[in-house]
């Protein structure tokens, strides 16, 4: 049984030994480590689960050639990007990936349920630039003003009818 640290969508954590993770039921049954010495076994819905690290880390292969570059976008809003190793294990209701973070020298294992992410997405690249400037704010601010700067150029703004209130153009 590995032992795995289980993160919950609502934040909580959870230390416990888990005999199946092939990710094939929407279940999973858990031996619970933890203070509380009233808990024994739990069964705990994917659904309720963010992810678990399986194990303990280990160092990163030198090479990472052969692995993909993977963004996991979590329904939390969360991203993490890794090179994920070709090995990783799909199951009906999650996934394993033993995954290394950019700059990252460990590699882990992740099991993640498909009802915790939005998707995730193959790249081609490493984005260089920083966290902030990656959601798009600024260039789709860029587009509005650029959109509306062409508007009022081609005489929209300008015409009477558009400076009259709008309950006083619909038509009776």
């Amino acid at each position: 049984m590995p032992l795995v640290l289980i993160s919950f969508l609502d934040g909580e954590i959870v230390h416990a030994e888990v005999s199946d993770l092939s990710f094939d039921c929407p279940l999973v049954e858990a031996e619970v480590r933890g203070a509380d010495p009233n808990n024994e076994r739990a069964l705990f819905p994917l659904t309720a689960i963010r992810q678990f690290v399986v194990g303990q880390p280990a160092p990163a292969p030198g090479d990472l050639a052969g692995w993909d570059r993977a963004a996991f976008h979590f329904v939390d809003g969360q991203v993490l990007r890794a090179s994920v190793a070709p090995d990783s294990r799909l199951g009906r209701f999650g996934g394993l990936w033993r995954a290394v973070e950019p700059g990252s020298p460990e590699v882990r294992t992740l099991g993640i349920p498909y009802s915790s992410l939005k998707g995730v997405f193959k790249l081609r690249q490493w984005d260089s630039r920083p966290v902030g400037a990656r959601s798009g704010a600024d260039t789709h601010l860029d587009q509005m003003a650029r959109i509306l700067a062409e508007r009022d150029a081609g005489g929209m703004g300008s015409s009477p009818a558009h400076r009259q209130p709008l309950i006083s153009r619909v038509k009776q």
